[in-house]
């Protein structure tokens, strides 16, 4: 029985998983940017807005669409569940 049930609903609880830490990512994007940009041993420097707009919206999309993901995969999932009980 519990193999079954992480058989049906292990892909849908890493898309969830993924969704959230790509929101996490994008909700962190622009220090994240200017960790990433910053050259080495530079003790001044600066990061362009397009970058910071990367590191900021690509992983809030990408979560997004995980979360869209998880939501779709959990309802066929439980759905194939509720039909075999």
């Amino acid at each position: 029985m519990k193999n079954k049930i992480i058989d049906l609903f292990g892909i849908p609880i890493a898309f969830l998983f993924s969704g959230v830490l790509f929101l996490i990512f994008g909700a962190n994007g622009e220090g994240l940017a200017t960790t990433f940009s910053r050259p080495a041993g530079a003790s001044s420097w600066t990061t362009e807005g397009s970058t910071i707009d990367a590191f900021t919206f690509i992983p809030i999309i990408l979560g997004v669409s995980f979360l869209i993901l998880f939501v779709s995969t959990f309802s066929i999932s439980f759905n194939k569940w509720q039909k075999s009980q």
